[in-house]
């Protein structure tokens, strides 16, 4: 891109005088004065603009998560926001708000997925928690009725294991209640490198253990036609993969030679008072920090050359996120502010090699999607990730200015061919000027609220809950000759009409 800027014809021209000594001190002393000014925590003027380089996530992107927990009698994070359980999957108003949401994935899956027990009549006797085949039945009907599709993972946990070792019974059992046109995928266990927390020391297994017997459970998904997940560890703030050194890792898992079909991995930027240990605490400061996402993209890059280097036929999934870890936090993690690190977030999963991301969870805890009042209603982020899909296609492009505290993504619009959607976010207390100068014509809208800690999210002034989401042309855009500046601690949808690089394929490379 620099080398086209220095080689046009009016550079060249004024090469000579842009190369004189005293232009090129001022020249510094313009840049000094950016980096100092222009970087900070207050936004001032901010030129975004895409470039031709493109990546491409999954058109199946972004998927919620239910915890197993919430289906059985297992456990699950005291004094949260969370429906009764077991969970009731027909309720009217779970169907009708989930529906608007338009998952691409549902996830059953959490600690509790290396709990459960699959239980049948006949069975001995065994202790919680317990799934039947009517209540995974129940889950898959859900999926059916808002239109997405079922990821679901399998016990790898010491309740299925002999003397340390994997058993595949209960595998089995679950391939035998999943019907004969299973659309979804499953998984292979969830975070093995904490087994040695959730369980004990002593059944803690390490990862070329783990990637034998994954292969072992791939090859029974792969009779039914299904593709296996894994290994689904959790990555922490600052330090990754915690203990690596003495229980292994997610490497070692890949260097073993599982090939997995779809690599899985975790990822919470914070974690709440409910963890024993912490590496970065769950407040405003730390979720709305610019290196927050900076230090998320490191790990993801980083996932992605593991695969490349051991795994090349692997897809990178986040397969588990939130703001906060265990349960997240109230007053925080279902809170507007938040949704400016969850749709940061989301452009940083989708520009560092993750195909598909899982948010965590669409309802109980204190990072739900949909809160229980009784009756569910939705919270900030809902509205976050409503409008993401409702605008955001597979393929995006990289971005110039993006980087500070004014973040953004864009991608070609999944059904108006020639538009290129755009998010930016206003992580500071300032307003920002924020310029686009590629943008000729098209449409946005602001998303406000009174404050990061209300419950209450605007758009264009209006109510959320208060709009026709069931067609987002029935929103209140504005066009784009009425820009003005960005609101602090808000984000801008924006559509731009006429933009070559998005074709007339409606997003799709």
């Amino acid at each position: 891109m620099l080398f086209t800027y220095c080689s046009h014809p009016m550079i060249r021209k004024f090469s000579k005088h842009l190369t004189h000594p005293i232009a090129m001190v001022l020249e510094l002393l313009v840049l000094v004065v950016w980096l100092f000014t222009g970087r900070g925590d207050e936004p001032g003027y901010v030129t975004l603009g895409w470039l031709a380089d493109s990546y491409e996530v999954s058109e199946d992107f972004l998927g919620v998560a239910i915890d197993a927990a919430m289906l059985t009698d297992g456990l699950w994070w005291e004094n949260s926001d969370s429906p009764p359980r077991p969970l009731d999957l027909t309720n009217g108003d779970l169907i009708k708000w989930t529906r608007i949401l338009q998952p691409d994935w549902l996830r059953l899956g959490g600690t509790e997925a290396d709990k459960l027990w699959l239980y049948e009549p006949g069975d001995e006797q065994q202790p919680s928690p317990r799934l039947n085949r009517g209540q995974l039945e129940q889950f898959l009907a859900f999926t059916e009725a808002v239109g997405a599709k079922p990821f679901i993972t399998a016990n790898a946990g010491p309740r299925v294991r002999r003397e340390d070792h994997w058993q595949p019974e209960q595998l089995n059992r679950l391939l035998s209640w999943l019907p004969e046109r299973y659309n979804g995928i499953l998984e292979f266990g969830n975070e093995p490198g904490a087994h040695w927390v959730i369980f004990g020391r002593q059944h803690q297994i390490g990862f070329e253990q783990l990637a034998g017997e994954y292969r072992h459970a791939q090859a029974l998904a792969y009779a039914q036609g299904i593709p296996l997940a894994g290994p689904a560890n959790a990555f922490w703030p600052v330090i990754g993969e915690p203990l690596k050194q003495i229980v292994g890792s997610s490497k070692d898992f890949l260097e073993a030679g599982a090939n997995p079909d779809i690599f899985t991995w975790h990822y919470y930027p914070t974690q709440s008072s409910r963890c024993g240990v912490k590496t970065e605490n769950a407040n405003w400061e730390g979720l709305l920090d610019v290196e927050t996402q900076e230090e998320f993209r490191k790990h993801s890059l980083k996932v992605g050359r593991w695969l490349k280097q051991y795994s090349p036929d692997s897809v990178q999934w986040l397969g588990e996120t939130g703001p906060a870890q265990c349960g997240g936090k109230a007053k925080l993690t279902d809170r507007f502010g938040a949704s400016l690190w969850w749709l940061s977030h989301l452009a940083t999963a989708a520009s560092s090699g993750n195909k598909t991301v899982i948010r965590q969870s669409l309802m109980g805890g204190d990072y739900a999607l949909l809160r229980y009042l009784p009756g569910y209603r939705p919270n900030p982020d809902y509205w976050a990730t409503v409008l993401w899909q409702q605008n955001m296609g597979p393929r995006g492009f990289r971005l110039i200015g993006a980087d500070g505290v004014v973040r953004a993504a864009a991608h070609c619009h999944p059904t108006r061919p020639g538009v290129m959607s755009m998010v930016i976010v206003n992580l500071s207390e300032y307003d920002a000027t924020v310029g686009l100068p590629q943008a000729e014509a098209g449409r946005f809208i602001d998303v406000t609220s009174d404050q990061l800690e209300s419950r209450y999210t605007f758009v264009e002034g209006e109510l959320a809950e208060s709009l026709d989401w069931q067609n987002t042309e029935n929103l209140p855009w504005l066009p784009i000759r009425l820009w003005r500046e960005l609101p602090a601690y808000s984000y801008r949808w924006v559509n731009i009409d006429d933009v070559r690089l998005c074709g007339d394929e409606g997003g799709s490379i």
